[in-house]
């Protein structure tokens, strides 16, 4: 017989605010904190290279909260693993051990940290859990290498779990909280407002109908480099295909399919932590290089750009040295604008700006990566984030599949 180890429920029956003053601290990994940048860092767990693809888990910041108007929302599908995981940074001595808020689409047994196991229904519940389920004490906290979610496996059918105030209390667990809890949609955003150029892009358009063989010739920083990708899919971390799940290749793979064939391939050259003028430098022997007149260049820099006091203006000329050397080999280049790090927050009109004035002066395409992440406000931008400035694979998937549309014509919407 299976031993369930109960979680202490407190009843959300109450509306308001937190109490002022109470003792919880959240998570923090790095800079962040699984308080005020929901879902950065907490990510699902694919599994291995075989068990990706179709996309069988999805997460976004979503509004359905019990405190601060933003929780973490993880849908899995059948196939799903099923897992919502991170790592962190200290668990603080003197706590009573770890709390946090659930719901589900139905009701069912959370298992957290592989040892415990929470009823969570279709309400929002409290679920506090001693430091003794996980063998340790308030004096000496013990979890294991990261706090990791589980609903029951296998999945067999579509569940949605929410999660929110994810962290400790001390000295010991508040039992009757008084919260306000918030719900309705969450705002959308459609691809059309995040693609301008589309119309730049006809040879790609071309190249597809007649199912040609080309490449998709990526040029950037260390979101081209992938980093922060196995986040929390350590499974892939030193599998060949590792690379077949970013922006570029998963576009890659999405052409392919939308197209009924197989002769898109893929070529990246990622450099974490350089800026536009370092990709200038080596252009020619890598982008320049390797492009075709069919191919599909994409351009990503900027982030390091700006984050090192470089103005827009710079990163726009530096843009458009870059444009021109593409243009040596073919006409079919997309620049992608900046991924969202709090230094960037000041820049978010700027780029958008820039971006539209590239497709207009340059006759490129572009994709607002800053707007699609920051639309509803900073608090939720971690949607599809590992870590600033960083998706993991199931953001890298669900920005691939807002940039399809520029070649389509088949509009998508975010969050689905």
């Amino acid at each position: 017989m299976k031993n369930i180890v109960l979680c202490f429920l407190v009843s959300l029956a109450f509306l308001g605010t937190f109490a002022e003053g109470a003792n919880f601290k959240p998570f923090v990994m790095g800079s962040e904190n699984t308080e005020d940048n929901t879902c950065v860092w907490l990510r699902a767990d694919l599994g291995g290279a075989n068990d990706i693809l179709p996309l069988k888990t999805r997460e976004w910041a979503t509004k359905e909260s019990v405190t601060g108007g933003v929780a973490v929302k993880f849908v899995f599908d059948p196939g799903s693993m099923g897992i919502a995981a991170m790592e962190y940074k200290v668990l603080p001595k003197g706590s009573a051990g770890v709390t946090f808020y659930a719901k589900a689409s139905e009701p069912l047994n959370l298992k957290v940290s592989d040892l415990a196991e929470c009823a969570v229904t279709k309400e929002w519940k409290k679920f506090d859990i001693p430091w003794e389920k996980f063998g340790g004490s308030s004096s000496e906290p013990k979890l294991g290498w990261q706090l990791k979610f589980n609903v029951p496996y296998p999945v067999e059918k579509k569940i949605v779990l929410w999660l929110d105030r994810i962290g400790f209390e001390s000295p010991e667990f508040e039992k009757n909280p008084v919260i306000n809890p918030e719900s309705g949609e969450d705002a959308k955003i459609s691809s059309k407002e995040l693609i301008y150029g589309a119309e730049n892009m006809s040879g790609v358009i071309s190249n597809l109908k007649q199912k040609k063989e080309f490449k998709v010739v990526a040029f950037g920083d260390s979101v081209t480099a992938g980093a922060q990708r196995f986040r929390s899919t350590w499974g892939l971390s030193k599998h060949k295909k590792s690379y077949d799940f970013l922006y570029y290749s998963h576009l890659t793979t999405l052409m392919n399919e939308s197209f009924g064939y197989k002769g898109v391939k893929y070529v990246y050259f990622g450099h974490g932590g350089w800026t536009s003028a370092q990709g200038l430098a080596v252009a020619d022997g890598e982008m320049v290089k390797e492009a075709g007149p069919d191919d599909l260049v994409i351009i990503q820099f900027g982030g390091n750009d700006l984050m090192g006091r470089i103005k827009i203006p710079e990163w726009k000329a530096n843009t458009k040295k870059l444009i021109a050397k593409a243009r040596t080999k073919t006409k079919n280049i997309l620049i992608m604008g900046v991924p969202y790090g709090e230094p960037i927050l000041p820049f978010a009109e700027g780029i958008t700006k820039t971006l539209k004035e590239l497709v207009n002066e340059e006759r490129v395409a572009a994709f607002d990566f800053t707007k699609f992440s920051l639309y509803r406000g900073s608090k939720f931008a971690g949607s599809i984030y590992a870590n600033p400035f960083h998706p993991d694979y199931v953001g890298h998937m669900m920005l691939a599949e807002m940039m399809l549309p520029m070649f389509t014509g088949k509009p998508a919407s975010f969050p689905e």
